[in-house]
């Protein structure tokens, strides 16, 4: 049973499933059944993924997400389908939302941001939003399809219920997350930073979503710096070295999930 944030509500067969290889099924695919009607049928990635990637077989038990908080257990059934073991309305996990999210915001990078996304995911952050700065390379990938597969795929790999959400292109100047949040941003080379963890230790708000703001790897311009001063955003330092922006995300996710993790 997890803890912390990713408590869960389990029932007696929770434990079993909890060990069964995952697939993500939307909710309104999902919400299409009844408990007279179980029978999901499958799309061909999907049916490719369960029998030549996973190499199950008629009969053999998989596990459905719906990506917002439910688990199922199910098998496969002959002509690409899945039955449900149980009727949508009684899933055999479910855990509610995190109450407070935390979010990265990330400069578009040349490369690394696959990596990146992969692995917050693994660690628990729920919102990505892609951002394009002053000092953003024109070979700054964005990719927002493959993205989405990315963070999809990962969810079922790490075996959270939520999946995380992805959000559209912005500008930074024209970006700015819904109240109530608390940002802060990444910043090198200045005198008198805080480093992340002890400021979220001693100042970042428990009851407010909470974001980090990565830049490019040109670093910041004076006035997006200036930008950060007007809206009252938090520089923080993340390592005593300079990292790569790609890097920089994962370290931060490290220190966000690990922060509210140990929270009360």
């Amino acid at each position: 049973m997890r803890t912390g944030p990713w408590r869960t509500i389990q029932t007696a067969c929770s434990q079993r499933v909890a060990e069964l290889r995952r697939l993500l099924i939307e909710p309104e695919r999902l919400g299409a059944l009844s408990s007279r009607n179980r029978v999901l049928t499958l799309r061909e990635h999907e049916r490719h993924y369960l029998r030549r990637v996973l190499r199950l077989k008629v009969g053999d038990p998989v596990a459905v997400i719906d990506g917002c908080g439910h688990l199922w257990s199910a098998r496969l059934d002959v002509d690409a389908a899945l039955i449900l073991d149980t009727a949508p309305s009684a899933p055999a996990e479910s855990e509610p939302r995190p109450r407070q999210q935390l979010g990265l915001a990330v400069a578009l990078v040349r490369r690394g941001m696959d990596d990146l996304l992969r692995m917050a995911c693994e660690l628990g952050v729920d919102r990505f939003q892609p951002l394009q700065t002053a000092r953003c390379t024109p070979q700054a990938e964005h990719r927002p399809d493959r993205w989405a597969s990315i963070l999809r795929e990962a969810a079922e790999q790490c075996e959270r219920l939520w999946q995380p959400t992805l959000h559209p292109l912005r500008t930074l100047q024209d970006w700015s997350p819904a109240p109530p949040s608390q940002l802060a941003v990444a910043v090198t080379r200045c005198d008198q930073v805080q480093e992340l963890s002890l400021w979220l230790e001693h100042a970042a708000a428990p009851d407010q979503d909470l974001w980090l703001v990565i830049g490019p790897e040109g670093g910041w311009t004076a006035d997006e710096q200036t930008l950060f001063g007007q809206r009252h955003w938090q520089p923080v330092g993340l390592a005593p070295t300079i990292l790569r922006s790609s890097t920089a995300g994962v370290c931060a996710a490290v220190k966000l999930s690990s922060w509210r993790q140990i929270r009360p």
